[in-house]
């Protein structure tokens, strides 16, 4: 079993010296493809006779197939036309296809008078359509070519609207024939290069669609801030009309659909722009920004108009209407960046550059096409790209990318601002719910004879009811003091604060709640309204009551009748009426602001003095009551306060 190696390595040189290197021959080694460049015959007019391969076509004219018939002596020629050439196939090669260049707007392919194929829509009428990339593939059937030579037609249709753009029959040259495969295999690597050199479009579209779900992101954290969602309509609708542009090099689009939803999404584009930077700068609403709008909304109606042929305008006038109607947009967007900037707006300085750039590169462009198409110059052309490699980029695009960049930046900056803000006034917020132990106490002190239960429910982090509950060691009389500042929210509990302050104060040489409210009444002169209601209860059981427009308490479910007065606040000076009354044993007395019965239901009904009484006679207890009104629709703050009398 070992002698089996060592005879392999002996035989090994005798075996490389008999073989041969592989010879290459360009003669009979070549790729079964034919170019297509060279003459046709060519002829204007429609006969279907003229698909035959038995037709005489020698007295035609010959034109060359890489370029248009306008700039071979038919210029602004449009309707239907035909192309006739020959190709002659080698015997045993079956499976063959046509590679025809770029032709507008739509063609039939004919193979010894058989339709084989056809770009976009032909019968019953022919469609203005393009896309679908710069080269078509068209299958020969097996066996067309028996006598060795096929006969190929070209149907072709030029729209008349687009005549003046001399482009009628193929656009360029390169068309091949050849074996199936290799026409297929040429087809992928053109397609390859095409979307290399649409680059530019894709990547911006690429941006401008993360840009716009990014910031869509960002507005769903800050509803408040609107320049997020415009931004985010601005950024996902020109990235859309960059894919539909895109989306032109892989299908047939028909000519119409396209103009018409591209300009649809190029318009929504520019009016969320111009919402962006109304929200963003937040200029002064001017003349020029309502012609702005009307102007940008009016610019799809001139491309319908003009499609459905409502108004018969050449291209040329359709791309001047065009111009100055998006003159009034530039002209507000460069000035309210100006101005805005001069008056030391930080984000506007920042979009100076951008902004100027951008727009400028897009009137730049705009003015080209329009010398371009009137004839005037032909030296720009359509392309206007600052590089070719290592794919083409697109001046439009560079500016549109910074701008990009820069408004993003802007947004970002602003989040974090506006979340730095957020932060600081959570943390204000719970410093004032930290003051606001001292409004609504969590732990009452202790009153002997009485029982207190107080309840609290506030409509906002910050509320504006308040209560205190302070005990006199000396003569065991309560002082209860409770009232409800008009607002809600951070206002408002200031405002409880510096009552309470002026209520403990006030208690340090007085008892005497009309005294009190008189004092309160001039602390909160030019400071606001407050409604407050200060009662004491000696050790007997004897009370009085001053009330400054507060709801009166309820004794045992009814309601105490006390003469209304004026809230705290309202006007200097003033009386507030006083009340007296004996709490007996195992009376229950309930106090509470406004927010129990203004309480409010999703159709408006209020939960109403009346299911108070109600609630109370039955003897719901105070966290029952807030509960109930709380459940039924809380609008304001909800504090309820229970004193009931005990014997010792």
């Amino acid at each position: 079993m070992k002698k089996i190696p060592i005879l392999l390595l002996l035989l090994a040189p005798l075996v490389s010296g008999i073989a041969r290197a592989q010879s290459f021959d360009l003669g009979t080694g070549r790729i079964p493809v034919a170019s297509l460049d060279g003459l046709w015959r060519f002829h204007t007019g429609d006969n279907l006779a003229w698909a035959d391969p038995k037709f005489d076509d020698s007295q035609w004219p010959l034109l060359r197939s890489g370029e248009n018939w306008s700039t071979q002596g038919y210029t602004d020629y449009s309707g239907m036309a035909w192309y006739r050439f020959q190709v002659v196939v080698p015997v045993g090669l079956d499976h063959l296809s046509l590679y025809l260049p770029e032709m507008r707007t739509c063609y039939e392919v004919y193979a010894d008078g058989k339709l084989i194929g056809t770009y976009g829509t032909m019968r019953p009428v022919p469609k203005v359509q393009r896309g679908g990339g710069p080269f078509q593939v068209f299958t020969l059937p097996a066996g067309i070519h028996a006598d060795g030579k096929i006969a190929i037609a070209l149907r072709v249709w030029e729209w008349p609207t687009w005549a003046m753009y001399r482009l009628g029959g193929p656009q360029h040259g390169g068309g091949l024939v050849g074996e199936s495969q290799q026409i297929n295999e040429r087809s992928t690597l053109d397609r390859a290069d095409l979307h290399w050199r649409l680059t530019s479009y894709q990547t911006l579209a690429f941006l401008q669609m993360l840009a716009g779900l990014g910031t869509l992101a960002l507005f769903a954290l800050q509803r408040k801030e609107r320049e997020y969602l415009w931004f985010s309509l601005m950024m996902l609708l020109s990235a859309a009309s960059g894919w539909i542009y895109v989306s032109v090099s892989t299908q047939v689009w028909d000519v119409e659909t396209h103009d018409v939803l591209d300009h649809l999404v190029l318009t929504g584009a520019s009016l969320a722009y111009l919402a962006f930077l109304q929200a963003l700068l937040r200029p002064g609403r001017t003349r020029l920004l309502k012609l702005a709008v009307a102007f940008t909304a009016a610019s799809p109606f001139l491309v319908l108009i003009c499609r459905l042929e409502v108004w018969n305008l050449s291209v040329w006038l359709q791309n001047v209407l065009g111009f100055l109607l998006e003159l009034p947009f530039y002209a507000w967007v460069i000035r309210v960046v100006l101005v805005r900037a001069r008056q030391n707006s930080i984000d506007a300085r920042l979009l100076v550059a951008p902004v100027i750039l951008s727009a400028s590169a897009s009137l730049f462009e705009q003015s080209a096409w329009i010398a371009y198409n009137a004839g005037w110059q032909r030296k720009i052309g359509q392309n206007f790209e600052i590089t070719q490699n290592p794919f083409p980029i697109d001046l439009v695009h560079v500016t549109n990318a910074l701008f990009l960049l820069a408004v993003f930046a802007i947004l970002i900056l602003r989040f974090t601002r506006t979340r730095s803000a957020e932060e600081r006034f959570a943390g204000e917020v719970q410093a004032a719910r930290n003051v606001q132990q001292y409004l609504i106490p969590e732990h009452l002190p202790s009153t002997p004879g009485l029982c207190v239960e107080s309840e609290y429910r506030p409509a906002k982090e910050v509320g504006g009811d308040f209560f205190q509950v302070l005990p006199d060691a000396a003569d065991g009389s309560v002082l209860i003091v409770v009232g409800d500042v008009a607002g809600h929210g951070m206002e408002a509990g200031m405002l409880a604060t510096l009552i309470v302050g002026a209520i403990r104060t006030a208690a340090s040489f007085t008892t005497d709640p009309a005294r009190i409210l008189s004092l309160l009444n001039d602390r909160m002169q030019g400071r606001g309204l407050a409604t407050c209601l200060a009662l004491r209860i000696e050790r007997d059981g004897s009370a009085t009551l001053a009330n400054a427009g507060h709801l009166p308490p309820y004794l045992n479910g009814n309601e105490l009748a006390i003469e209304g007065a004026l809230p705290l606040g309202a006007i200097p000076g003033i009386d507030f009426p006083v009340l007296q009354f004996k709490l007996a044993a195992d009376d229950t007395l309930m106090l509470m602001t406004d927010g129990v019965a203004e309480a409010q239901d999703s159709e408006g009904h209020l939960f109403g003095f009346d299911r108070i009484g109600e609630m109370l006679r039955k003897g719901t207890a105070a966290a029952a009551l807030a509960t109930a009104a709380q459940a039924f629709g809380q609008e304001d703050d909800i504090t309820v306060l229970t004193v009931r009398s005990v014997t010792a």
